[in-house]
């Protein structure tokens, strides 16, 4: 205290370094935390979502084989086995064009958001078998809700059915064997960066 007044005592120095530099943080930040689980984890939200669009499109298209098919609603008698081939390919040619469209909605995806295109595949496959078997059972229930079944039948084809199962596998190979077919080609005809000298 020097004539009545009180004389601050010396301040303390700053906990950083006199350089200027911001102080080192403790753990540095390469042993940060890294992602946690939840990050690389595919979300269910993803999965139920492929299963839901899926599934709506595979009620479209089972009305529509129904409606398109012969021996369905328009034309064809389900009495006449030579129509009962192009019944299934039908189907099947209409998965395929759902796998299709699977696909490039994938390939579009993947160009804005990288990661989590191997997740977002196998739910697009995966779907798309869930949306087959939807649109053959769509199918089948509206031939079976519109079409009364002929007496004594000698074949249970003669209704509106799917006599090859197989069919049902062209939706999800469609989209893999595109979704394929574009990475090969991308990754295949990628202009390599040339070196300066």
């Amino acid at each position: 205290m020097v004539d009545g007044l009180t004389v601050p005592g010396p301040r303390h120095a700053a906990s950083g370094p006199a350089d200027g530099r911001e102080p080192a943080s403790y753990p540095p930040h390469a042993y940060g935390r890294g992602p946690g689980p939840a990050s690389t984890a595919p979300p269910a939200a993803r999965w139920r979502r492929w299963f839901a669009l899926s599934g709506a499109a595979g009620v479209v298209l089972g009305m529509v084989w129904w409606l398109a098919a012969p021996g369905g609603a328009f034309y064809g008698d389900g009495k006449d086995y030579n129509i009962w081939m192009a019944r299934d390919l039908l189907l099947g040619g209409l998965g395929v064009l759902a796998g299709l469209g699977a696909a490039v909605v994938l390939v579009r995806t993947a160009a804005h958001r990288g990661r989590g295109a191997t997740v977002r595949l196998l739910a697009a496959a995966a779907g798309g078998l869930l949306g087959s078997v939807v649109a053959w059972r769509m199918g089948v229930f509206a031939g079976d809700l519109f079409q009364v079944p002929p007496e004594n039948m000698a074949n249970p084809s003669m209704v509106f059915s799917l006599r090859s199962p197989a069919v049902l596998l062209l939706w999800p190979l469609a989209t893999t064997a595109a979704v394929f077919l574009h990475t090969f080609l991308a990754y295949s005809f990628v202009p390599t960066p040339r070196r300066n000298r």
